[in-house]
C-alpha cells in the first residue's frame, strides 16, 4: 500500500446479528482492510448520517438488521453513502466490493450443496460498476449526485436558494439606506405638505422595493434553470410566496434598523453583517458546518426560506411540507408588527 494515502474514515452501522453480520465484522478486522480504512462503529442508520454531515467519516456503510434473512429469501441491500471525496469513495467501495464478493462465494458454496433450487432464489450480485448488484447495494442518499452535505438536493440546487435567499435579503439594504438618505436630507419631512399621508408615501417606497426584489427573483430563477437547467420543482406559485415572504422580512427588518441607527454607513454596515452572518450560519456558504452552526442558523430567515424552496425541490411542490413556510410567516409576522412600532422612529429627523 502507497503509505501517502490516508485511510478512509468510514461510519459503520451493523444492524445484522446474524451469519452475514458477523462475517461483516470478521472482514472488517482482516489487516488489508484495517490498512484502507478507519472505522467508526455508529449504533443506528441516523448517526452514521450525521457522522458524514459532520465531517467525522468519509464514507458510510450500514447493513440492516435483517440483511441474512433478507439475503435467503433472494433479496438484501446495504446501504453505501458516499462522502464528498471521489477518490475516497473508490476506496471505501473496493472493500464493499471484496465483501459482496465473500458473500458470492457463500452462495455459490449453497448452490452445491442445495443445488439448483437454492439457485433459483439466489439474488444476482454482478454488477458493471462496483462489482455489485443494485438491488444488493443502494448507494445513496443523503444526497443528489452523492454529496451527503445538500440533503436531497444537488449542490447547484443547494446554492441557487442560499444566493436567492441572500439577493433577496439585500434587497430591503436598498429600503433601509433610502429611508436614511431622506431622513438626512429633510425629503420625508417636506412631503408632509403634500395632500398625502406619510404612511401611503413611505408604504409605496417600500412596495416598491418590493416590486424590485420580485424582479430579481425571477431572473435567478429563470436564468439558472435556462442556463444550469437547475430544478426549482413546479410549484411555482410556492417559490413566489417564499420570495414574497422573505421580502417582506427584509424591508421590515430594514425599516428596524433605520429606526435605531441614524448615519447611512452604519446602516450598511449592520445590515451587511446580518446578512453575511445569517447566510453563513445558515449554511449558504459553507454547506456542512456541524450541528451547532445548523442550530445557529434556525434562528436565521434564511434557514426556513431555504428548507422550504428545497422541499420543494425535492418533492416538487410544497403540498404537506408547510412548516417552513409558517416559520417564516412568522417570522415575517413578527418583524411586521416590530417595524409598524418603530415606523415612526425610522422616518422622523
Amino acid at each position: 500500500m502507497d503509505q501517502n494515502i490516508k485511510p478512509v474514515k468510514v461510519s459503520l452501522y451493523i444492524g445484522d446479528t446474524g451469519e452475514l453480520g458477523q462475517a461483516m465484522q470478521v472482514f472488517l478486522a482482516s489487516e488489508p482492510v484495517k490498512q484502507r480504512l478507519v472505522l467508526r462503529m455508529s449504533d443506528s442508520d441516523e448517526a452514521l448520517q450525521e457522522d458524514l454531515r459532520s465531517g467525522r467519516a468519509d464514507y458510510g456503510f450500514s447493513m440492516p438488521p435483517d440483511f441474512s434473512e433478507q439475503v435467503r429469501s433472494g433479496k438484501g441491500e446495504l446501504n453505501a453513502y458516499p462522502g464528498r471525496m471521489v477518490e475516497r469513495n473508490l476506496t471505501a467501495e473496493a472493500v464493499i466490493n471484496g465483501f459482496v464478493q465473500e458473500i458470492k462465494i457463500r452462495q455459490s458454496a449453497a448452490i452445491v450443496t442445495m443445488g439448483k433450487a437454492a439457485s433459483a432464489q439466489s439474488p444476482d450480485l454482478s454488477s458493471a460498476h462496483t462489482g455489485v448488484s443494485p438491488s444488493m447495494v443502494h448507494v445513496g442518499t443523503l444526497a443528489a449526485g452523492g454529496n451527503v452535505v445538500f440533503g436531497h438536493v444537488s449542490s447547484l440546487q443547494y446554492y441557487s436558494v442560499a444566493y436567492l435567499i441572500m439577493f433577496l435579503l439585500f434587497s430591503g439594504m436598498s429600503a433601509a439606506i433610502s429611508l436614511t438618505e431622506e431622513r438626512e436630507k429633510g425629503t420625508l419631512q417636506r412631503l408632509y405638505a403634500m395632500p398625502v399621508s406619510m404612511n401611503a408615501i413611505v408604504f409605496g417606497k417600500l412596495a416598491g422595493i418590493l416590486a424590485i426584489a420580485f424582479i430579481q427573483a425571477a431572473f435567478i430563477v429563470t436564468f439558472t434553470k435556462v442556463i444550469y437547467g437547475v430544478d426549482w420543482g413546479t410549484d411555482y406559485g410556492g417559490i413566489a410566496l417564499i420570495c414574497l415572504l422573505t421580502s417582506i422580512a427584509a424591508v421590515c427588518l430594514a425599516v428596524i434598523i433605520a429606526s435605531f441607527v441614524r448615519s447611512r454607513k452604519a446602516v450598511e454596515l449592520i445590515y451587511s453583517m446580518l446578512v453575511v452572518m445569517m447566510t453563513f450560519f445558515s449554511g449558504g456558504m459553507v454547506a456542512g458546518l456541524g450541528q451547532t452552526v445548523q442550530d445557529i442558523g434556525k434562528f436565521s430567515i434564511n434557514h426556513w426560506a431555504n428548507e422550504a424552496l428545497r422541499q420543494m425541490m425535492s418533492e416538487g411542490s410544497l403540498s404537506g411540507q408547510w412548516q417552513a413556510v409558517l416559520t417564516l410567516g412568522a417570522i415575517a409576522a413578527g418583524l411586521v408588527w416590530i417595524s409598524a412600532f418603530r415606523f415612526r422612529k425610522a422616518v422622523e429627523v
